[in-house]
C-alpha cells in the first residue's frame, strides 16, 4: 500500500482537515481517503511529514501483509521504532507479517519542539485518572495543557449530534481543570483498517496517529492505561506498545498502568469534578451513560463501594441496579479479575447483597460460555448451524453486556 496526495484544506467553515490518499497494492480494493479534521485555529500545527501515516497504517499493512510505501519524510526513530512493533505484533498474533516498509527517513526540524503536552481524554475512568493525578503536581507529575477528545473513535462519525453534546461537557470540565480542549475528528474507523482488530491491535496507534497530526503542537503525549502492570496482555493499547509511536521531538508516555481499574475508581470517588463529567457509556452511542449495559453497571458498583454513589450526576440515581449485576456476562480473563476485585471489596464492606450478585453473573457466565462453546461445534455440522445459532443468540441475549 502506498500514501499519495496528502494535503491540507478546509473541508467546512472553522475546520481544517489533513487528508492523504492510500492505493492499495490488491486491486480488489479502490483507493480511500483517510484524514483528520480539526478547529482551524490549529491548521498550521498539523503535520508536513509521513510520521502520523505511518504509524495509522502500520496495522493494516501487518494485516494485509502488503509493503508500506511512504514518499513523505519519517522521523528516524520513529521509523526504527515501528520496525520493532511489526516485531512484537508478529510475536503476538502469529497471523501477523512483519511487512517491508519503504520509507524517507529524516531529522525533525528544530522548530518542532513546542514544550506543549497533550492527554487524550474521552471523559472515562482512564483518562480521567491520568489527569487528575498529574494535575496534582506531585514528584514526576506531567501536567497537561490540552486534552484532545477525539471523534471517530468511541462517538462514530455519524451520531454528531450526540458529540457535540459530549463535547460541550468535556469543555465545561477541561476548563474547570485550567486545561484547553481540542476535538480532532477522523475517519480511520471508516476505512479499510477496520480489517485489523481494534481492540487486539491498533486503538494505541489510531491514538497515536492523532497526536502525530498534530505534532508541530505537542512535545508530549499522555494517553491512559486500560490495564494494570499486573494484569498486561497482548492488547492494542500496552505499555511496551505505546511508546514506539514516539519520533525524536514528540513523545507518546502510557500513562497509569500502576493502578487497576478499581484504584481508579476510588480515587475518582474523592473528585467532584470527575464525579459531575465522567462518561463511561457508548453501547447506545449516546452522550449519556445508560446506567444499564456491562460497563455502566461495573462502574456504578464500583463507585458506590468506594462511597461515591450519592454524589454521582452522570449515572442514574439509586445506585446500580443488582438484579442487572446478577445478569451480567463476562466473556473475558480481564473482565473476570475485575469484578473480582469488586467483589473483595465488597465483602470488606460487609455488603452481602453485592456478593451475592456478583456470584450469581459469575455462575451464570460459566454455564453460558460452556454453552457458547458447545453451540459453536455444533454450528459447524450444517443440518445444526441455523439452530445452534438461534440458541445462542437467545442465551446471550438474557445477559447484561
Amino acid at each position: 500500500m502506498e500514501l499519495q496526495n496528502v494535503r491540507v484544506d478546509r473541508p467546512a467553515p472553522g475546520r481544517a482537515r489533513l487528508t492523504g490518499e492510500v492505493r492499495y497494492d490488491d486491486p480488489a480494493f479502490p483507493a480511500e481517503s483517510y484524514w483528520f479534521d480539526v478547529p482551524e485555529r490549529y491548521a498550521d500545527d498539523l503535520s508536513a511529514t509521513g510520521n502520523p501515516w505511518l504509524v495509522c497504517l502500520a496495522p493494516l499493512a501487518a494485516t494485509c501483509g502488503e509493503p508500506l510505501r511512504i514518499g513523505l519524510p519519517v522521523d528516524r526513530l520513529l521509523a526504527r521504532n515501528v520496525v520493532e512493533l511489526l516485531r512484537i505484533w508478529s510475536v503476538w498474533y502469529p497471523s501477523l507479517e512483519s511487512v517491508p516498509l519503504e520509507l524517507e527517513k529524516s531529522d525533525p526540524p528544530p522548530e518542532v519542539e513546542t514544550g506543549r503536552t497533550g492527554a487524550f481524554f474521552s471523559g472515562g475512568v482512564d483518562s480521567f485518572f491520568t489527569v487528575l493525578r498529574h494535575r496534582k503536581g506531585d514528584a514526576g507529575g506531567l501536567s497537561a495543557d490540552d486534552l484532545i477528545l477525539v471523534r471517530g473513535f468511541d462517538f462514530p462519525l455519524e451520531h454528531a449530534e450526540a458529540f457535540v453534546r459530549h463535547r460541550e461537557r468535556m469543555s465545561r470540565a477541561a476548563e474547570e481543570l485550567g486545561m484547553e480542549l481540542v476535538d480532532v475528528s477522523t475517519n480511520l474507523r471508516e476505512t479499510r483498517l477496520r480489517e485489523a482488530s481494534w481492540a487486539d491491535l491498533w486503538h494505541g496507534s489510531a491514538l497515536g496517529s492523532v497526536g502525530l497530526a498534530l505534532e508541530r503542537r505537542y512535545s508530549l503525549l499522555i494517553l491512559a492505561s486500560t490495564s494494570s502492570y499486573g494484569e498486561l496482555e497482548p492488547y492494542g493499547s500496552h505499555p511496551m506498545t505505546d511508546v514506539l509511536f514516539s519520533t525524536q521531538s514528540t513523545r507518546m508516555l502510557h500513562d497509569g498502568a500502576c493502578a487497576t481499574r478499581l484504584d481508579k475508581m476510588e480515587y475518582l470517588a474523592g473528585s467532584s469534578l470527575a464525579l459531575e463529567y465522567l462518561h463511561v457509556c457508548f453501547r447506545e452511542i449516546s452522550d449519556l451513560n445508560c446506567g444499564r449495559c456491562r460497563k455502566c453497571s461495573l462502574t456504578m458498583l464500583g463507585l458506590a463501594l468506594c462511597g461515591a454513589g450519592d454524589r454521582w450526576r452522570t449515572f442514574p440515581a439509586g445506585g446500580p441496579d443488582l438484579e442487572r449485576v446478577a445478569r451480567i456476562l463476562f466473556t473475558t480473563k480481564g473482565q473476570k479479575r475485575g469484578v473480582r476485585r469488586l467483589r473483595a471489596l465488597a465483602v470488606r464492606r460487609g455488603r452481602r447483597d453485592i456478593v451475592r450478585a456478583i456470584d450469581r453473573a459469575l455462575r451464570r457466565s460459566a454455564l453460558v460460555g460452556a454453552a457458547v462453546g458447545a453451540l459453536d461445534g455444533a454450528g459447524r455440522v450444517r443440518d445444526l448451524s441455523t439452530l445452534s445459532r438461534r440458541i445462542r443468540r437467545s442465551l446471550v441475549s438474557r445477559m447484561v453486556r
